[in-house]
């Protein structure tokens, strides 16, 4: 894999190698931030279930003031250090469950502007992650909530409002907001 843009253009991205990780494919990865294109600059980012840390390395080619690493495998956050130590970035990680980090971070009182998430297709559904990351109130006002899933799955929830939706094959990414009180 590589940086599709920014800074970073083309620069090596490596993921843990075998089945356990699902990495987010260069021309997904491309295709999200041509969308986000405006929304990237200056953004304090989230990316859950980072995997290698593609979603928050590329946020952050482009333009990004920070980015925060959520990953609970061993061998993917030490993936993820290396990646970041290779490419010259910083960046916060939490290696640990998301349900935890995303609590701690809201004892933090942290938010962010964009938030990735790529869950595990069959264990953990895009309208549970919703769910927690509204739960513990992570996204700012004006924020985006960016999910990869399994073609087809909804998330079904009054709080949000999906602005858009593309399918990869049996990959979908969605795109969320908070719904604004009227």
């Amino acid at each position: 894999m590589r940086v599709t843009g920014g800074n970073l253009k083309g620069r090596l991205i490596k993921s843990v190698p075998g089945l356990s990780t699902r990495p987010t494919t260069d021309k997904i990865r491309q295709s999200i931030f041509n969308i986000l294109m405006n929304d990237i600059e200056d953004a304090v980012v989230l990316d859950i279930f980072a995997g290698s840390g593609a979603l928050g390395i590329e946020a952050l080619s482009r333009g990004a003031a920070s980015a925060l690493f959520i990953e609970q495998g061993r061998k993917q956050m030490t993936v993820i250090k290396n990646n970041l130590s290779s490419l010259g970035l910083k960046a916060d990680l939490m290696e640990n469950n998301y349900d935890f980090a995303c609590n701690k971070l809201q004892t933090e009182g942290r938010k962010f502007d964009l938030i990735f998430a790529d869950p595990p297709y069959e264990q953990i559904s895009p309208r549970e992650v919703v769910e927690t990351i509204l739960q513990y109130d992570l996204l700012e006002n004006n924020g985006l909530i960016i999910i990869e899933h399994k073609a087809g799955a909804e998330v079904k929830s009054d709080r949000v409002v999906e602005l858009k939706r593309r399918k990869f094959g049996q990959t979908e990414v969605s795109f969320y907001a908070r719904r604004q009180e009227k």
